[in-house]
């Protein structure tokens, strides 16, 4: 069945890295544009606000005088006459035409509504503002009020408000209340004074635009000196972390690289009267103490690489003297054990007596046993010194298993132990047939001894990894975990109550170590404690080892 699942593996994204100098201007801009923003934009929101503030006060001004003006000319028995041929008097509505001939010239009655739309035209003519009068009953009709002064003066009456405006892109319209007071002209129905106390409004309308527009362009000006002091003030910090906080860092930072290549006399040059030049005294001092050390640690480097010298000179003669020791000792003592093996078969052949034979097959054993201590001893010096001379030849591992199992089976024999073994035809290996026999004798043998009467032991032979891979498993005690690598170690011995006799020297699995490594293959060991051991031996195939 085939899979179509396509799975993606997705590689981690690069780090960035960002200057400081980048990470702070970014903060600064972060914090100081949106602060600086939101107050200049709340200033310009004021500056606007107090514009408003400032027309609504001058229209309550204009208002109040004008308000006062009524009131004077109210006081002044309901009116003023003035020369109709006078240009004050000229383009004025008149609500009632009541005048007064001289023998000069005519007067009229000027009420307090015409003097209020006078002086209207008068302001309106110096563009300044203008207002006038309105009512819901007007009995002029330049007093007929518009829209917004109907809004007004429904608000007075309905709302009980004593002001009302707006504001237009082109003007501020205010509007206040005008009430009845004593000395009024009787011009107003009795009905309307009785229902509302309000006469009509006075209406004041104030050009804005140039107003609006001013304050536009300061709101512009306010935003521009915003935009600059940022930008200066962005600067100004800028070129103070440079030369205060940056500069020295990188020096640091150069001195520190100097240093850690291995130029222990980088020394940095601070003169900020900060912390950052109490941190460059630190660093001046640290490689000083770096530099003191070193001189100091070639002296004892140098002291001890000369008494280490000696020493592994000493230690070479000795362990020189060591092998040849040994291996003369092994020499010498052959001789002798030769000598008293002849004697025991001599012996042997000549005793009748029962005791006295059982007593020579215990000296038997032990001299078989003496005998493969010191060719140990002999094989493992001459592996140390590298003397052995190898003869490599291509091999069939299956017929060399064959042949140690048929040497061990009288050994097995007496414990009962069968060997089961698994070995293919064919699988040929480069080794020196008479060392690779000796590993597969002695560690079969320790399988043998190792395990208890009755038990199994399995010989597996098969081919791994262009590799020949022999194991060999016993039913033994098995081997501590702590205990697996320093099985190979010369002198080793297994620690086992139930197997003190037959815990040997230590020699044996140096020795197939070393011969092992020799073939350029590998031998180790898996076990499993109170139950089994399981060396396996690893060669390679069909390939000739080095000497």
């Amino acid at each position: 069945m085939q899979n179509n699942n396509v799975y993606t593996i997705k590689k981690p994204l690069p780090k960035i890295n960002y200057p400081l100098k980048r990470k702070f201007v970014f903060g600064v801009i972060i914090i100081i544009v949106p602060i600086l923003g939101l107050l200049f934009t709340w200033i310009g929101f004021r500056i606007s606000n107090q514009g408003k503030k400032e027309t609504l006060e001058k229209a309550r001004v204009l208002a109040d005088q004008i308000v006062l003006t009524r009131q004077w000319v109210t006081d002044c028995m309901g009116g003023v006459f003035v020369n109709v041929k006078s240009p004050g008097a000229k383009r004025v509505i008149f609500a009632k035409k009541k005048q007064i001939s001289t023998s000069h010239d005519t007067y009229q009655l000027f009420t307090p509504s015409m003097v209020t739309q006078k002086l209207s035209q008068y302001s309106f003519k110096k563009k300044s503002y203008r207002f006038n009068l309105s009512s819901l009953t007007p009995i002029n009709i330049a007093n007929t009020p518009d829209s917004f002064e109907k809004t007004a003066l429904n608000s007075f009456k309905m709302d009980k408000t004593t002001e009302y405006f707006r504001f237009t892109d082109q003007s501020f319209d205010y509007m206040v209340p005008l009430y009845n007071k004593k000395g009024c002209i009787k011009c107003h129905t009795s009905e309307a004074r009785q229902k509302t106390g309000i006469i009509g409004g006075l209406r004041i309308t104030i050009p804005y635009e140039h107003i609006r527009l001013a304050l536009k362009k300061n709101i512009k000006l306010l935003a521009g000196a915003g935009i600059c002091i940022t930008l200066v003030t962005i600067i100004v910090l800028v070129f103070l972390i440079h030369t205060l906080v940056l500069k020295p860092i990188n020096e640091l930072e150069k001195k520190s690289r100097e240093l850690s290549f291995g130029d222990l006399g980088a020394r940095v040059s601070l003169d900020t009267n900060d912390e950052l030049e109490r941190l460059g005294k630190s660093f001046n001092l640290m490689a000083e103490s770096l530099m003191h050390n070193r001189n100091t640690l070639e002296e004892k480097v140098a002291k001890a690489t000369k008494n280490l010298a000696l020493a592994n000179n000493e230690l070479l003669k000795i362990n020189k003297l060591k092998s040849d020791f040994i291996a003369n000792m092994s020499h010498e003592l052959r001789t002798p054990l030769t000598a008293v093996k002849g004697s025991i078969n001599y012996l042997e052949r000549t005793l009748s007596d029962p005791d006295q034979l059982e007593f020579v097959q215990i000296i038997e054993k032990n001299n078989s046993r003496l005998t493969r201590l010191i060719s140990n001893l002999f094989d493992f010096t001459k592996l140390e010194a590298g003397k052995i001379d190898w003869e490599f030849e291509q091999e069939d591992i299956s017929q060399l298993v064959n042949e140690v199992i048929d040497i061990m089976s009288p050994l097995a024999l007496e414990k009962n132990i069968t060997i089961l073994h698994d070995c293919p035809a064919n699988l040929y290996a480069v080794i020196d047939l008479e060392r690779m026999e000796q590993v597969l004798v002695n560690l079969l043998d320790n399988a043998i001894k190792f395990s208890k009467t009755g038990a199994l032991i399995n010989i597996q032979v098969k081919t791994k990894n262009n590799n020949i891979q022999i194991s060999i498993k016993d039913q033994g005690p098995g081997i501590p975990k702590e205990n697996l690598e320093t099985v190979f170690k010369k002198f080793y011995t297994a620690k086992s109550e139930s197997n003190i006799k037959n815990q040997g020297a230590g020699m044996g699995l140096a020795i197939s170590k070393a011969i092992v490594n020799a073939h350029k293959g590998s031998i180790s060991v898996q076990s499993l404690q109170g139950s089994s051991s399981t060396f396996f031996i690893t060669l390679p195939k069909g390939k000739r080892a080095d000497k």
